[in-house]
């Protein structure tokens, strides 16, 4: 009987990852197309109801999507002020070795729905971080501190520099590293202040 269970949960797990990886395909390949139970079932190659069965609403297959974007590229976030600098080009780095994920993560609807539950991770991170440097300050300007951090420290930041800018990958890894330099040079004279 153990050995039907275990079997029974490897092909509940099998099936659950397929349907992962259907979805994630849909994601990168097609990030302007709508995201939905039917479009990650006939990528799958099952039903529509077997989806649901895994997924009830879209909101489980965005979570699962979320934490399967976690496994495969891992959020890093400075744990100290001495971290900020020397972490932001290595995350940009990443970016570029993920750079079709990370792009439909940034185009798609769905994609968006995804990203956006890093936001409160990414600004506790940085609040922390900035901690020492910021003490002292009224809540409004390390608000502000904090949202700046935040967004230089992003996908949608590595991107217009990218695209808009039109640097290389080694070339936004040094603009950001440049930013953060700069960023911390200014909120520290703006403390001696």
């Amino acid at each position: 009987m153990q050995t039907l269970e275990t079997l029974q949960e490897r092909r509940t797990a099998a099936t659950r990852n397929h349907i992962l990886d259907a979805a994630f395909d849909l994601l990168t390949l097609n990030p302007e197309q709508p995201l939905s139970h039917e479009s990650v079932a006939a990528r799958a190659g099952a039903g529509a109801r077997t989806v649901y069965r895994y997924f009830p609403s879209q909101a489980e297959l965005f979570q699962a999507l979320w934490e399967r974007l976690r496994q495969e590229i891992p959020p890093t976030f400075p744990l100290h002020e001495s971290e900020i600098v020397g972490l932001a080009p290595k995350v940009f780095e990443r970016f570029d070795r993920n750079e079709q994920v990370i792009r439909a993560l940034l185009s798609s609807a769905a994609g968006t729905q995804v990203r956006d539950r890093g936001g409160p991770e990414g600004r506790a991170a940085f609040a922390k971080s900035l901690e020492r440097l910021t003490s002292g300050m009224d809540a409004d300007t390390r608000k502000r501190i904090v949202a700046v951090f935040v967004a230089i420290y992003s996908a949608p930041f590595w991107q217009l520099l990218r695209d808009r800018g039109g640097l290389s990958g080694p070339e936004a890894q040094a603009a950001v590293t440049w930013a953060m330099e700069a960023l911390l040079a200014n909120t520290r004279k703006k403390k001696g202040r």
